[in-house]
């Protein structure tokens, strides 16, 4: 297919990942019912307040042509007064970056991007092409794209990010490290061999991998994961309670056992949650696929497999800990679990070297924020989610160069989880006497 068509169905393509996205921000909101989106039907049902249901009641009808993306925004400017002077301005752009970006971004993969020059210089493996590796990582690294800018609008809005978004890119991933075990991103250098990171790299593997250790690190990794998402309350603070009292709560909060007392007051009766169901129905099925097919896998499959795993756990882990440590800290909730699914998904598709490089320019990104916001409004609060999908975008568009920069680190290899257990001890002692300085000097916080 000549270039010029390619770039024509892409750009199409890419206006309608965008109109896909506006839909899904606005459609898996928690707090805010807003049907911006022309896909979306307006649902009085939601709101509480009288005036917005009224607002509702006077939408015009949606038509065809409110749905094409880009130039339909131009007629939803009608319901300004009603969904917000500016409400259309932010999804017409996130269509057209789009629509600019994924012809870009075939482009640019094409053109050796994620090995950093040109392609032809690269001795490539036998039976395989650049040409194929490089759709391979165009359409994978696209989803995970569209997924973080569904996650960054939803926190900026409402500062949380839905399951929606990060749990079925987790499986998207994990399958695909199955698929196209060579999805990995690429190591190379011009006139030398072509290879892929795994969860080993800059270091040689020891094939303990290949074996039932392999698998059981993937089994134990997809069930603290499901763990992480089941929903269920954690009297962490509660130390009245001890930790088997803890530990009760905990899981009762995930069963949901039936009342065993009847009482004169009518009581809606305890049933175990929805999504607790899906999430272990989740479990079941997966961790059958990974018993059933392990031994079929080829070596190249587990490494992918072993490494996409490896990628969700130190990534999501490190999130993770932060939050644990910040939110004992501070007594406080440091940092949302959306921001730990979020980096379990960056994690599972690109791996632990490119999300700790994410995550440090996340860090970056946030810093500078945090200062700019601070100055303004007295206020140390922001969505942390937004700046660690920036940050994997950096890190993936600049691969060649963050693996110059990081490869010292990556050589630390195991040793990194130390460093990282260190560095939340002493952020533990940290925090709070950063707290307690910013208050004696600036006061609390309003």
């Amino acid at each position: 297919m000549p270039l010029p068509i390619q770039i024509l169905l892409l750009a199409v393509l890419g206006a309608v990942t965008g109109a896909f996205i506006n839909w899904a921000i606005y459609q898996w909101a928690i707090f805010q019912h807003r049907p911006i989106s022309p896909f979306m039907k307006p649902r009085p049902e939601k709101l509480i307040e009288p005036e917005d249901i009224e607002k509702l009641r006077r939408l015009e009808p949606r038509t065809m042509l409110d749905c094409v993306p880009i130039f339909g925004w131009f007629r939803l400017r009608r319901d300004a007064e009603i969904l917000g002077k500016w409400a259309w301005v932010r999804p017409l752009l996130i269509e057209i970056s789009w629509a600019i970006g994924l012809p870009l971004f075939f482009i640019w993969q094409h053109q050796g991007g994620l090995i950093g020059h040109d392609p032809i210089t690269v001795v490539m493996p036998p039976g395989t092409t650049f040409a194929s590796l490089a759709t391979t990582w165009f359409w994978l690294q696209a989803i995970l794209i569209s997924l973080m800018f569904i996650a960054t609008f939803i926190d900026f809005d409402e500062q949380m990010i839905p399951d929606q978004v990060t749990v079925p890119g987790t499986i998207i991933a994990l399958i695909a490290a199955v698929i196209w075990p060579l999805s990995r991103l690429p190591i190379s250098t011009p006139g030398r061999g072509f290879g892929f990171i795994d969860f080993g790299t800059p270091n040689p593997l020891a094939g303990w991998h290949l074996e039932f250790a392999g698998l059981a690190t993937c089994l134990a990794i997809f069930a603290i994961w499901i763990w992480g998402l089941l929903p269920k309350i954690i009297p962490s603070r509660d130390f009245k309670l001890g930790i088997v009292g803890s530990i009760k709560i905990m899981l009762a909060s995930i069963i949901r056992s039936p009342r065993k007392n009847n009482c004169e007051i009518r009581v809606k009766q305890r049933r175990m949650w929805g999504m607790t169901k899906l999430y272990l129905l989740l479990l079941v099925v997966g961790a059958g696929l990974l018993l059933g097919f392990w031994p079929m896998l080829s070596p190249s499959q587990k490494v992918s497999l072993v490494s996409s795993f490896i990628g969700l756990g130190v990534a999501g882990g490190l999130i993770w800990g932060i939050r644990i440590v910040g939110g004992l800290a501070l007594s406080q909730q440091a940092m949302g679990f959306g921001d730990v699914t979020l980096m379990c998904m960056i994690g599972a598709f690109l791996g632990w070297q490119a999300s700790i490089a994410g995550f440090v320019y996340a860090i970056m990104f946030a810093l500078v924020l945090a200062i700019i916001l601070f100055v303004i409004t007295k206020k140390s609060y922001l969505a942390f989610g937004p700046y660690l999908c920036m940050g994997a975008l950096l890190a993936l568009v600049r691969w060649p160069a963050v693996w110059a920069g990081f490869e010292p680190i990556f050589w630390m290899g195991p040793l990194l989880l130390g460093f990282f257990g260190g560095s939340l001890l002493l952020m533990a002692v940290l925090l709070p006497l950063i707290r307690w300085l910013k208050e004696s000097t600036l006061g609390p916080e309003e």
